[in-house]
């Protein structure tokens, strides 16, 4: 997913723009956007009687930037833990979409909740979400299979998923092996 996180940030973003992280956050994280000459803009998770939440109030604020292009979302959030609810992510969705700053997902812990949480997918709260987000994940955390270095992602816009597979096959990329076909 770091591979993927490193593709969207380049076709998607341009040098200079600012994209928008929630830290504490899995440290990667950080060195996508620094390494690809972006800025990091921190929208920093607030604990409140022993559980994080989003600060929504900052994050409206910094969206509001126009130089703001990408939010990269943890879901669920690793380290932390939290499964977002539905109205937590709709209202960030919302903050993201008004501000015309692109979602990108990254859901690749989506399959290792505790119950009562159930995790809700992005991209399936409603089709304007769908269609302004992106979604990436792998099997490697719950199969356990990391080291064969496979992840996938869900782009439903027409015109990125094109610039998507034009990179994919710029690189040589879009062949299966056998443990990914």
């Amino acid at each position: 997913v770091v591979f993927l996180l490193n593709m969207m940030i380049r076709l998607f973003t341009n040098k200079g723009d600012k994209i928008i992280i929630q830290p504490p956050v899995y440290y990667p994280f950080f060195g996508v956007i620094e390494g690809n000459e972006r800025v990091i803009v921190e929208n920093k998770l607030v604990e409140v009687n022993g559980k994080y939440v989003m600060d929504y109030e900052d994050l409206e604020e910094k969206a509001k930037d126009p130089d703001v292009k990408m939010l990269i979302l943890c879901s669920p959030h690793n380290p932390m833990g939290r499964v977002w609810t539905k109205e937590e992510l709709e209202k960030l969705g919302r903050i993201c979409i008004d501000n015309d700053v692109l979602v990108v997902s990254d859901e690749i812990h989506f399959d290792l909740v505790f119950k009562p949480n159930k995790h809700i997918p992005f991209g399936s709260i409603s089709e304007e979400f769908k269609m302004k987000s992106i979604t990436c994940t792998a099997p490697s955390k719950t199969f356990n299979i990391a080291g064969l270095h496979n992840a996938y992602c869900i782009i439903h816009d027409k015109s990125m998923m094109e610039k998507y597979r034009k990179e994919l096959k710029l690189l040589d990329l879009n062949r299966n092996n056998t443990f990914s076909t």
